[in-house]
């Protein structure tokens, strides 16, 4: 260990600098997230009071044109939570990112600050698999069965037949984004925020 220090301070100030990111990559990454994560939530607590419903992005590229165009199109003030990677390749150059949005997503809903989530296939299976998801066909049918009909050929089944997401993939702002994959939608099973979410169905259908 000492011989270890006195070769730290032999090293120039960028050698050192380099050392510390080799050593402690990981460390300084997730923690540079989770603070940001942090203050963000810190900063929508404050305007809670403002917010209609709050979104977060997984493993899709979004732009303001389009979480404008669905703000304007649907009338809701909503609070975005972009640039969330999900993945659990351990191979992937990204690891640590996806451990630190994986954080940020629970800390969201730690402090009740997400309704919904957006993403692929693999972010909604994870986030069905975490049981953050309610059941979309139950939760229209108690508040407004007349979307049903438009809704159900949209479903994303789980293997017990749940429908957890709706591809969203040719509706809205989403329709003219260039997806190359399927995009979907969920809703968090939560009490909150309930009537902006389904002004928010009813203005992508």
């Amino acid at each position: 260990m000492k011989e270890r220090f006195r070769t730290f301070k032999q090293l120039s100030a960028k050698q050192k600098l380099q050392y510390i990111w080799d050593y402690y990559k990981i460390h300084i990454i997730v923690t540079v997230v989770l603070i940001c994560a942090i203050f963000s939530i810190i900063k929508a607590v404050k305007h809670a009071g403002s917010v209609d419903l709050y979104v977060a992005y997984v493993n899709v590229a979004v732009d303001d044109k389009v979480t404008d165009a669905l703000a304007n199109s649907s009338g809701l003030i909503i609070s975005n939570y972009k640039d969330l990677l999900i993945t659990e390749d351990p191979s992937s150059e990204n690891l640590e990112y996806a451990y630190a949005s994986s954080m940020k997503l629970t800390s969201a809903l730690s402090a009740d600050r997400l309704d919904v989530i957006i993403g692929d296939s693999y972010a909604m299976s994870y986030a069905n698999g975490a049981e953050y998801l309610v059941d979309i066909e139950e939760f229209v049918g108690a508040y407004n069965p007349q979307l049903l009909d438009k809704l159900r050929p949209l479903f994303l089944l789980d293997d017990n037949g749940k429908a957890y997401a709706i591809d969203i993939s040719a509706l809205g702002s989403f329709a003219d984004a260039g997806y190359s994959e399927p995009i979907y939608l969920g809703f968090i099973a939560a009490d909150s925020h309930i009537s902006s979410k389904l002004t928010l169905l009813s203005t992508l259908l």
